[in-house]
C-alpha cells in the first residue's frame, strides 16, 4: 500500500456519522385520502379548480425575523392550511410515510427513533416563492423539516438547501401521479423556494421530532476531514509524474447498489457521507470524482470431487483459473447523469486499502457440469460499487492506460466538441482548455499504442487507428499523426479501416511528404495485405491533387511488387504453421489497376500481364470477371474506349476467355456414358467408375454394408458425378441405387447462358 493509499483510508474511515445536511428523493405513493376543512375530498394528482378552492380557504402564510410574526409578500408568497384543518389518511398512507421517515432519516445520517408531525399544507401558484430563511423549532423535539410534495402539475418552484459552504438545488416535481418527492433538511439549514413559474405547487410540511430527552442533532460536519483530503488531493495533483504514485484511486462503498439505481443521490448512509466529503476535496484539488461499478471476474475449469462423476455425492471446485478480469464500469457523475466512457481496467495499488476486495474468495461460483466433450467449467463474478477519483492533470494517463477502445472515444468526443471552425487554431476562448486536453490525451495514447503487430491489426480493424488519426490531424497536429502512420501503420499495424483516415492526412501534408508516407504504408504492407493497399492506392489517386499523386512512382512500384505470387508466398515454419500467402481478389485486381493506370501505365500493364500470367491463382472466372464487371458496372457505352489501357486489356482478356468457352459445342450425352474420374482404387469405385464409362448402363446397384456404401456416395459427390442415389432398404445388406443424369450438361447450359449475359455487360451489346 502506498502512502497515498493509506491516508485516503484514514481520512474517510474517520467520517463516522454518516449523512448529510439534506436527504431527497421518490416515495411510491399509494394515493392518501387528503380532506381539507371547507373544501372536502381533494382529488390527486391536484386538479386547477381545487387549487384555487384550497387557497379561497386557504391563509397568506407568515414568515418569522426574531421573535416576530410577519405577512409580506415581498419575502414569502404562498398560502398555508393549519394541520389541524387537514384530515389525511387512507389505508396504505401510514406505512409509506414511515418508510419515507426512515430514508429521510438514513439520508440525514439518524438512528433511533425519529417522529413526523403534520406541521401544515403549503400552496404554491404562478408567482408564489418563499425567500432564503431559517425555520424556527416549532416543537420540542424538533430538529428538521420534511417536504412531501403531492402529485401536481407545475413548473420553477426548485428547493434550494445551504449549509455553510454547500448547497442543494432540488426539483420536486414528479411526472409519475404514483410517486411523490420528499426532501428533508436540519432545520439550521438556510432554505428558499424559487418562483413557481405555471400550475400549482402541494404540498405537505413535517417536523421531525426527537423523542423527549434526546439530545437534538446539528448537521453532519466533516470539513476536517474535507480540508485534510483536499490537501492530500492536491498534492497527488502536483507531484511529479515520475513519482510511484497511483493514476487513481478507488474507494469501495459499504452498501449494495445494482447498475440501475448507482447515484450519488441514492447513496445511503455512510456512503453518502464518505461522497460528500470526496465531492467536496475533490472540487477543491481540482480533481475528478465519480461513482462506478467494480467487477472482478474469474472463469477456468472446474474439478470434481467426492463421489462417481455422475452421481449427486460430492461437488466440484476450483480447478486451473484461465481468464480473470476486474474493470470499472457504468460511470456517474456528481450531477447525476451517466459518463459515457467505456470500462477501465484496475490493479490493487488503485484501490483503498488494497484488501478491500478480499471478501471475493468467499462467492460461491457458478459451475457448468461437463457436456459432450468439455470438461467441467466454473466462473465467479464479483460486483460493488465504489467512489473512483484522480487528478485532473492525470486524466489522460487514466484514460491511456484503459487501452484505445476506451481512449480513443473518449479523445474523438472532445475534438467533437471543439468549435467546428478550425478547431486546431482554438488556442483562446472557450475551446482552448477542451484542445489542450485533447493534445495531453492524444499524445498519452501514441505513448501507450500496443506495440504488438496482432494488436494494433485488431485495433484498426476497430476504427480506434482511423480515430487516432483523424482527431490528430482536426487538431491540427498533422505532422504527428505522419509520425504515427510511418512508426505504427507501415510497420505492420494498418488495414483497410485506416484508408480513408491516411488519404484525409495525405491531403493536409506536403506533396513529398505523403507520397513517402505511402510508399511506407504499401511497402510495409502489400506482402501482408495487398487488397487494402490497392484500395488505398486508388483512393489516392481519385481524392488527392494531381500534384501530389505526381510522385507517388514509388509507391505504385512497391504495390506491383506485393501483388500475390504462388512462387513467392511465405515458407512455413518448421512445425509446418505459417503465415497464410494473402489470395488475390477482385477488389485486389480493380484497384491495383485503376490506381497504377492514373500514375504510370507501364506499371499497369505489368500488373495486368501478372495477373493473366497465372490464372490457376488469378481464376478468370472467379477474380478477373467480376473485377471486369465492376469497371463496365461503372461506364456508360461511350466512356468504354476511355478506359486507361490495361483496364482495356482487363476486359478483352475476359472476353476472350468467354468466347472460348462459347466456342465449344454444347449437346446434351448421346448416350448413358459420363466422365469416369472417381480417384480411389477400392473394388467398389473401380465399379463405380466402369458403370460411369458404360453407354448401355443406366443404373447401377451396390449391394454392401453401409461404410462402404457411404465411401462411395461420398466419392460420388466429391468428384460431382453425374449420378442420383438413393437407399433400397429390401433384403440385407442394403443396396445404394445409383441413376445416371445430366447434371454436368445442365451446369454446362446455365454457364453458356451467363456467359452470354456476362459478354454483353462487357461489351454493351444486347445478348443474342
Amino acid at each position: 500500500m502506498t502512502a497515498l493509499q493509506q491516508d485516503v483510508t484514514d481520512i474517510l474511515t474517520r467520517v463516522h456519522r454518516p449523512g448529510d445536511f439534506y436527504a431527497a428523493g421518490t416515495m411510491d405513493l399509494h394515493l392518501p385520502r387528503l380532506r381539507v376543512d371547507g373544501v372536502g375530498t381533494v382529488a390527486l394528482p391536484l386538479l386547477p379548480m381545487q387549487a384555487e378552492q384550497l387557497i379561497a380557504v386557504a391563509e397568506q402564510a407568515p414568515y418569522g425575523r426574531g421573535t416576530d410574526t410577519l405577512v409580506d409578500t415581498e419575502v414569502r408568497r404562498t398560502w398555508q392550511i393549519d394541520a389541524s384543518r387537514i384530515d389525511l389518511g387512507g389505508r396504505h398512507w401510514g406505512k409509506d410515510l414511515a418508510r419515507t421517515v426512515r430514508d429521510a432519516a438514513a439520508g440525514l445520517g439518524v438512528r433511533g427513533e425519529v417522529q413526523a408531525e403534520l406541521y401544515k399544507l403549503l400552496i404554491y401558484d404562478a408567482g408564489g416563492f418563499f425567500l432564503s430563511h431559517r425555520d424556527t423549532e416549532k416543537a420540542p423535539g424538533m430538529f428538521a423539516t420534511l417536504v412531501v410534495t403531492l402529485p401536481c402539475e407545475y413548473t420553477g418552484g426548485e428547493l434550494v438547501i445551504r449549509h455553510k459552504a454547500h448547497e442543494a438545488r432540488l426539483d420536486l416535481h414528479t411526472d409519475d401521479p404514483s410517486q411523490a418527492a420528499y426532501a428533508a433538511f436540519y432545520a439550521d439549514c438556510r432554505h428558499e423556494v424559487s418562483p413557481v413559474e405555471s400550475g400549482h405547487r402541494l404540498a405537505l410540511i413535517y417536523n421531525l421530532l426527537r423523542p423527549e430527552g434526546e439530545p437534538l442533532l446539528q448537521p453532519p460536519d466533516h470539513d476536517q476531514e474535507r480540508r485534510q483530503l483536499a490537501e492530500l488531493l492536491s498534492a497527488w495533483q502536483g507531484a511529479s509524474p515520475a513519482a510511484a504514485l497511483p493514476h487513481k484511486l478507488i474507494y469501495p462503498l459499504e452498501h449494495s447498489y445494482t447498475e440501475a439505481e448507482l447515484g450519488f443521490a441514492t447513496l445511503k448512509g455512510a456512503d453518502a457521507a464518505a461522497a460528500g466529503v470526496v465531492l467536496g476535496a475533490a472540487t477543491d484539488a481540482d480533481c475528478d470524482a465519480q461513482l462506478a461499478m467494480v467487477t472482478i471476474g474469474e472463469s477456468g475449469w472446474a474439478e470434481h470431487f467426492g463421489g462417481g462423476y455422475w452421481d449427486d455425492e460430492g461437488g466440484f471446485e476450483i480447478g486451473e483459473v484461465i481468464d480473470s478480469w476486474q474493470q470499472l464500469h457504468t460511470w456517474r457523475l456528481p450531477d447525476g447523469s451517466a459518463l459515457d466512457m467505456a470500462p477501465l481496467p484496475f490493479d490493487a495499488e488503485e484501490v483503498c486499502p488494497p484488501d478491500a476486495f478480499a471478501d471475493k474468495d468467499a462467492l460461491e461460483p457458478d459451475f457448468e457440469e461437463a457436456t459432450g466433450n468439455e470438461g467441467a467449467t466454473f466462473e465467479r463474478i464479483y460486483q460493488r460499487a465504489a467512489l473512483v477519483l484522480w487528478p485532473r492533470q492525470r486524466r489522460a494517463q487514466v484514460l491511456a492506460d484503459g487501452g484505445p477502445g476506451v481512449s480513443v472515444p473518449y479523445l474523438t468526443n472532445l475534438v467533437s466538441r471543439l468549435p467546428v471552425d478550425q478547431p486546431h487554431e482554438a488556442a483562446a476562448g472557450r475551446g482552448a482548455a477542451l484542445r489542450q486536453e485533447a493534445l495531453d490525451l492524444a499524445g498519452c495514447i501514441r505513448d501507450t499504442w500496443p506495440a504488438s503487430e496482432y494488436e494494433r491489426q485488431q485495433l484498426g480493424k476497430r476504427g480506434h487507428t482511423s480515430g487516432l488519426l483523424d482527431a490528430l490531424r482536426r487538431l491540427g497536429q498533422a505532422d504527428a499523426a505522419a509520425h504515427f502512420v510511418a512508426e505504427v501503420c507501415a510497420a505492420g499495424g494498418y488495414t483497410d479501416e485506416d484508408n480513408a483516415a491516411v488519404v484525409h492526412l495525405c491531403a493536409e501534408l506536403p506533396a513529398a511528404r505523403a507520397a513517402s508516407l505511402l510508399q511506407l504504408v504499401i511497402a510495409g504492407n502489400a506482402g501482408r495485405d495487398p487488397a487494402a493497399c490497392a484500395r488505398l492506392l486508388a483512393r489516392c489517386t481519385e481524392q488527392l491533387p494531381e500534384a501530389a499523386t505526381a510522385n507517388l512512382q514509388p509507391a505504385a512500384s512497391a504495390l506491383l511488387h506485393g501483388l500475390p505470387d504462388a512462387a513467392g508466398a511465405p515458407a512455413p515454419t518448421p512445425d509446418g504453421f505459417g503465415p497464410a500467402p494473402p489470395q488475390p481478389t477482385a477488389d485486389l485486381v480493380l484497384g491495383a489497376l485503376l490506381g497504377l493506370s492514373r500514375i504510370d501505365t507501364d506499371l499497369a500493364d505489368r500488373a495486368l500481364r501478372h495477373c493473366l500470367e497465372r490464372p490457376a491463382l488469378y481464376d478468370p472466372d472467379a477474380i478477373l470477371l467480376p473485377a471486369s464487371l465492376a469497371v463496365a458496372a461503372t461506364q456508360d457505352r461511350a466512356d468504354m474506349a476511355a478506359l486507361p489501357p490495361a483496364l482495356v486489356g482487363l476486359r478483352d482478356a475476359v472476353l476472350r476467355h468467354l468466347d472460348n468457352r462459347l466456342g465449344e459445342a454444347l449437346a446434351p450425352p448421346p448416350d448413358w456414358q459420363r466422365a469416369a474420374e472417381v480417384r480411389c482404387t477400392c473394388s467398389d469405385c473401380s465399379d463405380l467408375n466402369r458403370f460411369l464409362a458404360s453407354p448401355t448402363e443406366a443404373t447401377w446397384k451396390l449391394k454392401a454394408a453401409e461404410p462402404k456404401r457411404r465411401h462411395v456416395e461420398h466419392r460420388i459427390r466429391s468428384h460431382r458425378c453425374d449420378l442420383d442415389t438413393h437407399t433400397e432398404k429390401t433384403g440385407r445388406p442394403y443396396s445404394l441405387v445409383c441413376t445416371k443424369n445430366q447434371a454436368s450438361y445442365q451446369r454446362r447450359v446455365q454457364q453458356r447462358q451467363k456467359d452470354i449475359e456476362n459478354r454483353a455487360l462487357l461489351t454493351g451489346e444486347r445478348p443474342c
